[in-house]
């Protein structure tokens, strides 16, 4: 535990991480982002539109990849807020990769016509992705910078109005060669 009475998040990727274990996130609710360490896992996964994407054709821009499931209460209460950060800051260059958690497009894309996600929505549908980013629960948030290097990562609901996180992407968009400072 940390010296908060939550639970110490280690930074970067966690070995043998395999299935969502909610325990995991008890106490972690809104808090803020931690440093990422370790190499960032190169991914291209099937939209729900059926086209492949890959993060790496997302350089030059700041990428949120936010890890979710349909029937996790906390990625369902935090899909507005957080479509709202990336209408805040898509002109500048924020754009959200949602990756569902093994889950079949045909669970996907009715929750997601009743509850639209603003952003490219992804289908780990085997959870090998969300396994190389060592997650332990959902949802599970990375801020990937301009280079493609995630930056910043966060297990757990994030309060999307915190100033924290906002001053976390407004470093990463101002960054131009997306390198730490």
């Amino acid at each position: 535990m940390g010296g908060t009475g939550t639970p110490a998040l280690a930074a970067g990727p966690v070995k043998g991480a395999s299935e969502v274990d909610d325990s995991a996130l008890a106490g972690t609710s809104g808090g803020t982002l931690s440093a990422w360490r370790g190499a960032t896992p190169a991914f291209a996964l099937e939209g729900l539109d059926g086209k492949t994407y890959a993060l790496s054709q997302y350089r030059g821009r700041v990428v949120i990849v936010n890890f979710w499931a349909t029937w996790c209460g906390p990625c369902r209460n935090e899909i507005p807020a957080m479509g709202e950060v990336v209408r805040q800051y898509r002109a500048r260059g924020l754009t959200l990769l949602a990756v569902n958690y093994k889950e079949p497009a045909a669970t996907v894309k009715p929750f997601v016509d009743k509850l639209p996600i603003d952003g490219t929505v992804l289908l780990d549908a085997n959870g090998a992705v969300y396994k190389r980013f060592g997650s332990l629960g959902l949802p599970a948030t990375y801020l990937v910078d301009r280079a493609g290097n995630a930056r910043f990562w966060r297990m757990g609901e994030l309060e999307w109005t915190d100033v924290g996180l906002h001053g976390h992407i407004e470093a990463l968009l101002t960054q131009k060669g997306g390198a730490a400072a």
